[in-house]
């Protein structure tokens, strides 16, 4: 992709619209199964939670267009890899078809094919928005996420280097076309902040170990086990996956966690410890590691605002969550970087020695 320019297709934001009773019909013929159908949001797959008669649940996924078919087998062979590596991991499990292969081609009224897949269902509860973690939960989700991160470091895939817009780490906030808003609140909290990104933070995070990480383990992806459960349960949707530096993959769940809190540096730490316990860091990740929090709640900023610039299909549930994003990113900017970094070095010694 042109780095200079940017434009709503490049993002790949247009998932495929299957009418229901097409996508029955190709799930029974592919898969053998029946039942009902749930639609599911997804930037770039049309997604469908399927409930079959006997109460089985499936979640069933067919790729956009602009979705490399390279990508998706990305995504498969991911899962297969952590489930080969450690199978304890509650994930989901990329399902074969009746004639044993890891998706089919399904065609459309138009003529064109898309990947289907089918994932085995985890049977739990976002987060979401409203629930407030304890600080165990918080270290255990950061311990799965360590752990997740260890079954994934020997794995590689021809598609590794792909345009994926979440990973902060290719540097698509510094592209011109991010640097204008719909509300101002880009000019305002992060122009600012594009220097320090551009000539600090982002050489030296691609100076650091890579490997596949998730990248998106936010509070609408990992699950607990009831809504009544104060626990940590297993993490969902690897649409995101990208080969990116290790230290990444923390600043997704924790931009939000320590953003969003009345105690930021102890919930914080809280993660920190867990991923620690199970993938220890380096001193020089940890180093930057609040950055990367400020970064990933930057880009997220300027996406939505892209989005909402360019009229995205989902404007309403951009509009609503927006707001959110900003006062997440202002909170992150009134912490204290030595302060916080400190702290974090010293939850990860913690957490190591354990």
């Amino acid at each position: 992709m042109d780095k200079t320019s940017l434009t709503a297709a490049d993002l790949r934001f247009n998932p495929p619209s299957f009418s229901k009773s097409v996508l029955r019909e190709e799930v029974r013929k592919i898969y053998g199964l029946s039942g009902t159908l749930k639609p599911l949001v997804g930037e770039r797959d049309q997604n469908h939670l399927l409930e079959t008669v006997e109460g089985e649940k499936y979640i069933v996924k067919v790729a956009g267009l602009d979705e490399n078919r390279s990508v998706v087998d990305y995504q498969i062979k991911t899962l297969q890899h952590i489930e080969d590596r450690n199978p304890s991991l509650n994930i989901p499990r990329n399902l074969n078809t009746l004639d044993g292969k890891d998706f089919a081609i399904i065609r459309s009224a138009a003529g064109q094919d898309h990947m289907m897949r089918l994932l085995s269902f985890v049977d739990g509860v976002p987060f979401g928005d409203q629930y407030v973690p304890p600080l165990r939960v918080l270290y255990d989700a950061g311990r799965f996420q360590g752990q997740m991160c260890v079954a994934l470091a020997d794995f590689s895939h021809s598609s590794e280097g792909y345009f994926m817009p979440w990973d902060i780490s290719q540097g698509l906030i510094l592209n011109p076309a991010l640097r204008v808003s719909k509300h101002g609140d880009v000019e305002r909290l992060i122009i600012p902040l594009l220097d320090h990104f551009q000539e600090d933070i982002l050489p030296k995070m691609n100076s650091f170990r890579k490997q596949t990480i998730h990248n998106d383990a936010h509070n609408d992806n990992t699950l607990r086990s009831s809504v009544d459960a104060d626990d940590f349960y297993g993490l969902i949707d690897f649409g995101d996956i990208c080969y990116a530096p290790l230290i990444q993959d923390l600043s997704v769940p924790m931009n939000g966690i320590v953003g969003a809190a009345n105690n930021p540096i102890e919930v914080g730490c809280a993660y920190v410890k867990g991923f620690a316990s199970a993938c220890p860091l380096l001193a020089q990740e940890l180093d930057i590691l609040y950055d990367l929090l400020l970064l990933r709640a930057s880009l997220t900023v300027q996406l939505v605002d892209f989005r909402m610039l360019n009229n995205d299909a989902n404007m309403k549930g951009l509009l609503e969550f927006y707001p959110n994003l900003v006062r997440r990113l202002e909170n992150l900017l009134e912490l204290d970087r030595k302060e916080i970094t400190a702290a974090f070095h010293q939850a990860h010694n913690e957490g190591v020695t354990q």
